[in-house]
């Protein structure tokens, strides 16, 4: 396999993906507007159904290293087992279908080369710590709304995800709400302790699960529909990539991955982990139901599921076979199945002839192209409309999961190549005026935040924001987190939209939320309980940089997943001072050098040390943390730090982004 300038030509089996043309143009022009299926699925059945008796698998086999088909971790389910016809891995329960060979001439033991140029500037963390424009704070976050005064404290288009790293041409997936609630399909950088790579590949990875999204679409579109995979994205409708740090051990074999991934939080039954593993143990390999229902209770439907490509094989192409898996192909029912998660048709991205069969081969499709699109046949596993009487139409069909989007999205954010303002369309019951006012959605509540979101309106040229029933501010974005909210309150929230006239619709139907009540002004209330602390203008939260476990290591602001790396204890420490300690590494938060220079925040080993304690002081609706013998206040920085907002010492403003608010974790 020849590979080819500006191209890595990596792949599954036999299909190789050699084509360098960017694809995504034609998808990033599709704006999203509505999103497909319900964020509160149905529980999964107990077990799966298997329509057809699934092939039994004998003994597992003989691992060979060089090619990335190491079986290490795998066992062998039993008849009965609800893993039947594939492989059991881990302590998690969960099935697989086993490793996915490496294609011929590639070496799995050569890592990819990016696909996109990295840049990423490391600040100058000595350097001095001016208070940040709002400008600045909110990049990569929703614009901001005042509650009280209606003030919006920055542009209404919100800016690049990161200085210097805006998403790169065909790196842009399609945006749906908020970018974080429902089922998602979130990205991981996962690493062992060594070498952390993340700021070199963060715009590759990005870019290979904007080729994922290309592939899924592009491959709907072949059946007459459309299905956009449900990511969890930055604000520049990218994907977003979170930097994990596991231990050696871990990245060895995929049970002891994706244990080490359950550890740490990554376990949720609304995500699905698509993981660029900075490991060469194999080509690809995840996790697989086998779940042969039609029915929306499909395991499939559910996470956690993992998908794991190593470096060797970082690609959309592999990336997209591994979620592939996550989403439910290939069952051992379907007319072309290999009877080992895979299926015999030459020129399709989950197709090949695998272990422990080899099935002979043949060739339906002939245009090779298809190599990087679902389902040759249109009836083994995908295809958004099958006909009456074919074997999708009574079995599990990749299309109906519910981390695709049937539609468009919602698009929450300007589109990142926007064309021209839109003349504003009639309403339905009227010549001219406004169009309908979309439903707005609530998530993300703090003690004095939460973030809004709604569908596009066409004729929207701004959006009126009413809370309980007041106009309060009038914004362009889709999303928008609203701020300076009392704690352990009752709120109603509609959206109204206003076109280039001036003219405005009455709002769409209201959401009530309630505020997450105070904690104790002296800190939280039950010792040993995990917190998370929200900055109370941007609702980024404080997040131990990269995942990481390493004495030195820096903390940042980033948009709030809720993982291991963001939890926080507080420890009594006499006088009344806490320390914050870590949940993931179990070391303290630290300060050093000369506080009158503002500087940054790491973790150390904890110990009698005054470096470690904090006062928790009553601010408004959160708090300040102090460091013991300092007048200054951890607050978020105008300083980027491969992946998030540097947090420092600053001198008291009282403004909010030196508040926080302190919340349970779960």
């Amino acid at each position: 396999m020849a590979v080819t300038a500006g191209v890595i030509a990596t792949a599954v089996g036999l299909n190789v993906a050699t084509s360098g043309q960017d694809a995504h143009t034609a998808a990033t022009a599709q704006v999203a507007q509505v999103a497909a299926g319900d964020d509160s699925p149905p529980s999964p059945a107990a077990a799966p159904q298997h329509k057809e008796a699934p092939a039994p698998l004998g003994s597992v086999p003989k691992s060979d290293p060089a090619r990335g088909m190491v079986y290490t971790g795998l066992t062998v389910a039993t008849k009965d087992d609800k893993c039947a016809g594939v492989f059991r891995t881990s302590a998690a329960d969960l099935c697989t279908h086993g490793p996915d060979t490496a294609p011929k001439d590639v070496d799995i033991h050569k890592t990819v080369a990016p696909a996109v140029a990295a840049v990423a500037p490391n600040p100058d963390l000595h350097g001095d710590s001016q208070a940040p424009a709002a400008d600045d704070l909110l990049k990569g976050a929703p614009p901001v709304l005042n509650a009280q005064t209606g003030a919006t404290l920055a542009s209404a288009a919100p800016a690049s995800a990161s200085p210097g790293k805006a998403a790169a041409g065909g790196s842009t997936v399609v945006c749906d709400g908020d970018g974080s609630s429902g089922n998602r399909v979130q990205v991981l950088y996962v690493h062992g302790s060594g070498e952390d790579r993340y700021a070199q590949y963060l715009a590759s990875f990005k870019k290979w699960a904007a080729d994922v999204d290309v592939i899924y679409n592009a491959s709907a579109q072949q059946t007459g529909g459309t299905r956009h995979v449900r990511f969890v994205t930055d604000a520049d409708c990218s994907a977003n990539v979170l930097d994990v740090e596991l231990p050696d051990s871990a990245m060895k074999e995929f049970g002891a991955t994706n244990d080490a991934l359950a550890a740490k939080g990554f376990n949720h039954k609304d995500r699905k982990y698509m993981m660029f593993a900075d490991a060469q143990v194999y080509c690809g390999i995840g996790t697989f139901a086998g779940d042969e229902r039609p029915s929306q209770d499909n395991l499939s439907n559910f996470g956690p599921s993992y998908g794991r490509s190593d470096s060797g094989c970082w690609s959309g192409h592999v990336a997209a076979h591994e979620l592939g898996h996550n989403l439910g192909a290939v069952n051992n029912s379907a007319p072309d199945s290999s009877k080992a998660g895979h299926c015999t048709v030459d020129w399709d991205l989950m197709c090949y002839s695998d272990a422990p069969y080899y099935p002979k081969m043949r060739t339906v499709c002939p245009d090779q192209n298809q190599q990087d699109r679902l389902d040759c046949t249109k009836d083994n596993y995908f295809n958004t409309n099958p006909k009456p009487g074919s074997y999708l139409s009574s079995h599990w069909n990749v299309a109906n999961n519910r981390f695709l989007m049937a539609d468009n999205g919602t698009n929450p954010n300007p589109n990142p190549n926007p064309s021209p303002t839109s003349t504003p369309s009639p309403s339905p019951t009227s010549s001219k005026g406004p169009g309908k006012a979309p439903n707005v959605t609530v998530s993300q509540v703090t003690q004095n935040s939460a973030v809004l979101s709604w569908p596009k309106a066409d004729s929207a040229a701004g959006y009126e924001i009413r809370l309980n029933g007041r106009a309060i501010g009038t914004v362009t974005s889709t999303v928008v987190r609203l701020v300076s909210l009392q704690p352990d309150t009752d709120y109603q929230v509609a959206v109204a939209v206003r076109d280039q006239s001036g003219s405005t619709s009455q709002p769409g139907r209201a959401a009530s939320f309630h505020t997450i009540a105070k904690t104790n002004p002296t800190g939280p209330t039950k010792p040993g309980t995990p917190y998370l602390m929200s900055n109370s203008l941007t609702g980024q939260v404080a997040d131990m940089w990269g995942g990481s476990s390493n004495d030195g290591d820096v903390l940042i602001a980033y948009q709030r997943t809720g993982y291991q790396n963001q939890q926080w204890l507080f420890d009594d420490a006499g006088d009344g001072n806490v320390r914050v300690k870590s949940v993931l590494s179990g070391k303290c938060l630290q300060v050093g050098g000369d506080l009158a220079q503002g500087q940054f925040v790491f973790q150390q080993p904890c110990g009698n040390k005054d470096s470690q304690d904090w006062k928790l002081t009553a601010a408004g609706s959160g708090y300040t943390l102090t460091p013991k013998g300092s007048s200054l206040v951890l607050g978020a920085s105008n300083r980027w730090y491969y992946g998030g907002w540097l947090l420092e010492l600053q001198q008291p403003n009282q403004q909010a982004y030196q508040n926080w608010t302190i919340q349970p974790a779960s």
